[in-house]
Parts: structure tokens; C-alpha cells; sequence
């Protein structure tokens, strides 16, 4: 809150002396206590981008634990330069807040395994303020699927006529999130590989007692490959597919239940 108050930047805004819905926030003592019972939907935007997610950005400063000025050094040498934040800036209006944050830090740590330093600990720390999806993420991200599948599956959704950007984060985030049961269809293997992979990963989830698999292709030549490599598996045991595909025919996912 600190920064708010010494920054000289004050935003006037008049709620009509209304008593509930107010937010507080102190800071040495002192009180900020805004009443938004009243407020227009422009005053209540003013509030969320002048104060609260100022006070959110603050707070998330302290993400990682800074256990030594050798890790805080690190972390500082390795910060988002140029297409890195050019990313961000794509993403930060597409993505929930966190994930934006679990994206930002992940470059770091892509940034810093490139130039070949320790990042233990930065990725610990990434698993313990994300638990859900911040390791499989920081997987995605190294593997560049944030610089180019990621984009093109906006691209792609973004047509649809009836998108909206719910549906763009409930894709990437159940696609993260599912990682290790995926497998991603692409123009850069051979059709042999990828129905090899959807074959040896079948086969050891099976082992496991996992009874899912998940195809993902974005783009007709890769989602027409998928729907082949279903054909083949019809007959492969105990198997239902089921299939998710758009009108466009450019994003197919498939869920394999055996």
C-alpha cells in the first residue's frame, strides 16, 4: 500500500456515501476505506486498475523466498527482457491473472537454465505458488509452446463465432494442466511417430492403472492426422474416444478412455 500513498497520485471518485461493500486496506496505521455500493461500472474499473491491482502486483513481488543475495541476484539477471515482456503483453489480457505471473516467472526460469544456471530453486518455489499447474507450465514454456501453439490456438478459437475468452483460458489451462496425459499432434514429426508415441503412452498409463489419454491438434493438417491416428486405435482393446472438434476443423482434442 505504501506505494499508493507516496506516489503523489491521488483518483477522486464520489460513491454517494454509501456504508457496505467497502474495501480496506492499511498501511502504518493508517486506513484506506473505498464504498463501491454506489459506484458506476467506469468508477468500479478506475478502483480495480488505479488501486487493487497495484496492491496485488506489490504483494506478488515477494513470490519468491529470497533466501540469499546470490538468489535474488540470479533472479534479477535473468527478468523478462524485450520479447520476452512482448510476450507477456500478448498473454496478460488473454490469461487469469496467476497465470500470467506463473508465465512471467517461468521465463525466468527458461531464461537463466539457457545460460546455464541453477534453477532448483526458483522452479520449487514456482511448484509450491502454483501447485496445480506451475510445474507442467514451466514445462510448456521451455518447450516453446507459449512463443507459438498457445498464440495459434487464439487465432484459431478467436474465429469461432461464438468464443469468448472463458473458453480460450478453460482450453490452455485444462491443456496444462493435463500434461503429462497429452499428446500434442504436429506438423514437425512424421505420422509414424506420433502414432508410435500415442501407442507407448496408451500402453504404460494402461500399466499404471491411468485410463486417460489426450490428443491435441491444432490446424486441419495436424487435426486430419489426429482423426486417423483415432481411426487406428478404434480396435486397440477396451477403448472409447471421445471428440472435441470445431467448426473450422482447425482445434481437435480427443480424449482416450480405456
Amino acid at each position: 500500500m505504501s506505494n499508493i500513498l507516496n506516489n503523489n497520485k491521488f483518483v477522486f471518485f464520489d460513491f454517494s456515501k454509501n456504508t457496505t461493500n467497502v474495501i480496506e486496506e492499511k498501511d502504518e496505521g493508517k486506513t484506506l476505506s473505498i464504498d463501491l455500493e454506489r459506484a458506476t461500472d467506469r468508477e468500479k474499473e478506475l478502483v480495480k486498475h488505479e488501486i487493487i491491482d497495484p496492491l496485488i502486483q506489490e504483494q506478488d513481488q515477494t513470490f519468491f523466498l529470497q533466501e540469499s543475495t546470490e538468489k535474488t541476484t540470479l533472479i534479477k539477471k535473468n527478468l523478462p527482457d524485450k520479447e520476452d515482456k512482448e510476450l507477456l503483453d500478448f498473454y496478460k489480457d488473454k490469461l487469469k491473472y496467476d497465470w500470467v505471473r506463473a508465465l512471467e516467472v517461468s521465463l525466468i526460469v527458461k531464461k537463466a537454465f539457457e545460460t546455464g544456471e541453477e534453477i532448483r530453486d526458483m522452479k520449487t518455489d514456482l511448484r509450491r505458488k502454483y501447485p496445480d499447474f506451475g510445474n507442467n507450465l514451466c514445462k510448456l514454456v521451455s518447450s516453446g509452446y507459449f512463443h507459438g501453439h498457445f498464440k495459434e490456438l487464439y487465432s484459431s478459437m478467436r474465429q469461432d463465432e461464438d468464443f469468448e475468452i472463458t473458453l480460450y483460458q478453460s482450453k490452455v489451462e485444462k491443456i496444462v494442466k493435463s500434461l503429462p496425459y497429452i499428446v500434442f499432434i504436429d506438423k514437425y514429426r512424421s505420422y509414424n511417430e506420433m502414432s508410435g508415441e500415442v501407442h507407448f503412452k496408451i500402453g504404460k498409463l494402461r500399466k499404471y492403472g491411468a485410463g486417460k489419454l489426450i490428443l491435441h491438434a491444432l490446424s486441419k493438417e495436424n487435426v486430419m492426422n489426429a482423426l486417423l491416428i483415432i481411426d487406428d486405435f478404434k480396435n486397440d482393446g477396451p477403448l472409447e474416444v471421445r471428440i472435441d472438434i470445431n467448426k473450422q476443423k482447425t482445434v481437435l482434442t480427443a480424449v482416450f478412455s480405456f
